[in-house]
């Protein structure tokens, strides 16, 4: 327990000085007579003035847990911004593993395109190369059928153009 001064002065003691109370003894004055085994008025003031220097250790405490609370929520903020970070990388992986497996499948793709593109150019070389092989055969076939018509124009059979004559004029008479 706090023993408190001499020197305060405590509220009762104040009202023992007024000249309206001069006749009075101070125990009359403060209607306060004690009986025996009560605690004084040191006694109670000096439990009051503890009393008060732990409440104000009390508030003093409080506000320090308050401070301290302020903290500690700062604190988990802080550390819910970074989970949300954590997070966002997280979903940042995922769509960089999806990506790539797309970019993958689109070489594949690719790959896939140019090799169709490469056999389409051999076959179409290959076509152009038996389209030229038969127009050339078509030239050749072409010539000699034109040559064989030439021979057989000058290899006449006489029998054929006599038989020829008379179904000629015998159209022309009927």
């Amino acid at each position: 327990m706090t023993t408190v001064p001499e020197s305060v002065e405590s509220p009762t003691s104040v009202n023992q000085t007024r000249p309206s109370d001069a006749g009075l003894s101070s125990q009359a004055v403060r209607g306060t007579a004690k009986p025996p085994g009560e605690p004084s008025d040191r006694t109670i003031e000096a439990t009051a003035l503890a009393g008060s220097a732990a409440i104000r250790r009390i508030i003093a405490e409080r506000n320090e847990l308050r401070r301290e609370r302020e903290r500690l929520l700062g604190i988990n903020e802080e550390l819910r911004r970074r989970s949300d970070v954590v997070t966002e990388c997280s979903e940042l992986r995922r769509e960089r593993e999806r990506l790539l497996g797309l970019n993958e499948q689109l070489r594949k793709q690719n790959e896939r395109m140019s090799e169709l593109q490469d056999r389409y150019g051999q076959l179409a070389t290959e076509l152009i190369v038996e389209l030229r092989q038969m127009g050339l055969t078509i030239q050749e076939v072409s010539r000699k059928m034109h040559d064989l018509s030439a021979n057989t124009k000058k290899e006449k059979d006489p029998e054929l153009e006599q038989f020829a004559r008379r179904f000629a004029a015998t159209n022309k008479a009927g």
